[in-house]
């Protein structure tokens, strides 16, 4: 097997949780980023005893798309969402047992076509509640079949509604029926109540657009009660739930600005106190967003825990600002539950590094041994693919210290300190969002580049610019009406520090990077070297990018995010208004020709079904590019969204990258 499908065979744990009384430890594992390895997706339940090294076991066998489980309150039985029915086609709530040998048998329908976006047990685990919209009538399924399926926008909203199972009958309730859509919810700590997060309708753009409306529903007397409104999307689903609710407070993750969606991510919270009253109770920030982000909620007795980004750290908080745990290590995936008569925190995290996929392991918040309870990087064992430095430097405008990883190619001769004995052929590499950042992990970006360029002998410089998460709201809101200046200098400024560190090598650079690292890599290649500083890279990697802003407000799914951070809509701005050019590479191409500007070779990567960056975007630069005769290579994925699912085009894409590296600045270091 060649490396990059080693790397496609890995299994990533996701979805960890802790068992009731902190014991055991459950998860599902998929392949990278949920790839397809045949005709579907996925993915296995593996069950393990905390503080027991090794002790994983598989649960399922792995052939069908078993996800998102969850313990049952007493922790006999598990819940989890599966599509082993018909495989791709349809999902349905199983459980299964964990005290005795048994199959997993279906609580809901195995024929619905809907997905199932968030399910749960009651306190009690006499119900379960989830989300699920209503599946075809048999007049709409003949509509579609004789193509007489005209869309009308406003009409026929596909809504999640409320639902209720009961264990013992398996009778299903709808509790909330209205033509909303529900976003997310949760019970009050005794069960008689759910609070749900709702919408104008499912479509992409209403929570932004119209915000975000949170109700009361009693389950005993059926009736529902508004308690707030948001003005923005909240964070919601299975794998991203903040709503909680405890004690008599409701909390939530959301932008800190609450109009806007550049903004640090928040706790905010809702007193429920008052929920039967005809006024409309008023959200408050509770914690967070100063100078870290929130991300992830959840409830471990009566206390809340909380996911947290604070710089290049990740950590797992009490929300009262007690740090649990907390490493210069990305957590893919992590949960928190007290001993049996203790106030002990039982802790389990999915993490990696640069040598090693990630694994789960159990700890404690006293700083008990952190345990490694699963194996499934064991196909790589031995292998040494680099080490992380951080980079620390001042931004070009003094503003502000740039952190961000530097990885050391293991061929290498290094210092005693880690750092490179000479400069390396360097790949920089950008990320997404832009509000996301790199730290320590094992695939630093996407799609295994990272892994890839550093076996290769190349080094990688993660940047991490202004408008990235981690370190708080005024950093974040450098992206509002502002993508295109303070990202692209920061990009150069932690360049230019590792050359004058003596780490990168200023004649052998390339630049890379997906979604908004594909927008700010179009911005590096028209901007090439007119920075002044002596150097320029030899070659582009935008993969999925952006190249024109006022495009994107046309096409995307989220255009009037687009909107947001290029300036301001086109249709609210005059017809001389080119502010939103600022941004936009393509609108850069003829003035940095005629400035003499070098655009490097170009290796243009793309999905053709991509609706958040529109394959609109890359072939307006492979227009550009091949109208000058310039160096380029325009590569299109079949059938692929924004971020590849098809294993045989990740592998491509990742052998391309490697290869388009070699080809413009030669081979990485080996070892001598």
């Amino acid at each position: 097997m060649t490396l990059i499908e080693e790397l496609l065979d890995l299994q990533v744990p996701q979805s960890v949780k802790l068992s009731p009384n902190g014991q055991q430890v459950l998860w599902s594992t998929s392949y990278l980023f949920g790839h397809k390895k045949e005709e579907h997706k996925q993915s296995t339940l593996w069950l393990a005893q905390t503080g027991k090294k090794n002790s994983a076991r598989q649960l399922t066998t792995g052939k069908y798309n078993d996800y998102n489980p969850e313990w049952s309150p007493d922790g006999q039985s598990i819940a989890f969402l599966s599509d082993r029915a018909k495989a791709g086609e349809s999902t349905a709530i199983y459980q299964l047992s964990v005290s005795s040998p048994g199959e997993a048998f279906p609580l809901t329908s195995t024929e619905h076509e809907r997905g199932i976006s968030q399910f749960a047990y009651s306190p009690d685990g006499k119900s379960i509640a989830f989300l699920s919209a209503d599946e075809k009538t048999e007049e709409k399924k003949k509509r579609e079949k004789e193509k007489d399926d005209v869309q009308v926008w406003g009409q026929d909203w596909i809504y999640n509604h409320l639902r209720l199972l009961d264990l013992a009958t398996k009778e299903i309730l709808i509790l909330e029926s209205r033509d909303v859509h529900v976003t997310a919810f949760a019970f009050s700590d005794d069960g008689s109540k759910i609070a749900y997060s709702h919408t104008k309708s499912n479509h992409i753009e209403s929570s932004y657009s119209f915000g975000t409306t949170f109700s009361i529903l009693d389950l005993k007397t059926q009736e529902s009660t508004k308690l707030s409104h948001f003005p923005q999307q909240i964070a919601a689903g299975q794998q991203d739930r903040s709503l909680t609710w405890a004690g008599e407070t409701l909390y939530f993750i959301g932008p800190k600005a609450e109009t806007i969606n550049s903004s640090s991510q928040v706790v905010f919270k809702i007193p429920t106190s008052n929920s039967s009253s005809e006024i409309e109770t008023k959200y408050e920030h509770y914690a967070y967003g100063e100078s870290n982000c929130a991300f992830r909620l959840s409830k471990a007795r009566g206390d809340i825990m909380v996911y947290i980004q604070d710089g290049m750290n990740d950590q797992i908080r009490i929300l009262d600002g007690h740090t649990l745990y907390s490493k210069k290590k990305k957590i893919e995936a992590w949960s928190a539950a007290f001993t049996k008569d203790s106030d002990e925190v039982v802790l389990a995290v999915a993490e990696g590094d640069t040598n090693h996929p990630t694994e789960v392991y159990t700890t404690t918040a006293s700083g008990g041994a952190l345990v490694q309870l699963s194996s499934h990087g064991a196909p790589l064992q031995g292998k040494e693919f680099g080490t992380c430095k951080f980079l620390t430097c001042q931004s070009k405008d003094g503003k502000v210290t740039l952190e961000c990883p530097w990885l050391t190619p293991s061929s290498a001769p290094t210092k005693s300190d880690g750092t490179p004995e000479k400069p390396l052929p360097t790949v920089v590499l950008i990320h997404g969002g832009p509000y996301s950042r790199h730290t320590e992990a094992f695939d630093g970006l996407y799609f295994m580049w990272t892994p890839l360029l550093l076996a290769a002998g190349y080094a990688v410089l993660m940047v991490d610019y202004r408008g990235s998460s981690g370190r708080g709201d005024d950093w974040a809101r450098y992206a509002y009406k502002g993508c295109g200046v303070q990202d692209y200098d920061d990009v150069i400024s932690q360049t230019q520090s590792a050359i004058e560190r003596g780490w990168a090598d200023k004649d052998r650079l390339v630049v890379g990077g997906y979604s908004q690292g594909g927008f700010l890599s179009y911005l590096a290649s028209v901007r090439n070297g007119a920075h002044g500083l002596g150097w320029e890279f030899k070659a582009s990697i935008p993969g999925a990018g952006v190249s024109d802003s006022d495009s994107m407000c046309f096409t995307s799914d989220l255009g009037f995010w687009q909107a947001e951070n290029c300036g301001e809509a086109p249709w609210e701005q005059s017809k001389s208004n080119t502010r939103n050019r600022v941004g936009s590479a393509i609108w850069e191409f003829k003035d940095a020709l005629d400035a003499g500007v070098k655009i490097p070779p170009m290796l243009i990567l793309h999905g053709e079904k991509d609706e958040r960056v529109p394959i609109e975007q890359a072939a307006a630069f492979r227009r550009a590019m091949e109208s000058k005769k310039l160096t380029f290579e325009y590569v299109i994925y079949p059938r692929e969204p924004h971020l590849m699912q098809e294993r045989k085009h990740i592998a491509d894409m990742g052998e391309r990258v490697v290869g388009w590296v070699e080809k413009w600045i030669g081979l990485g270091v080996t070892k001598s």
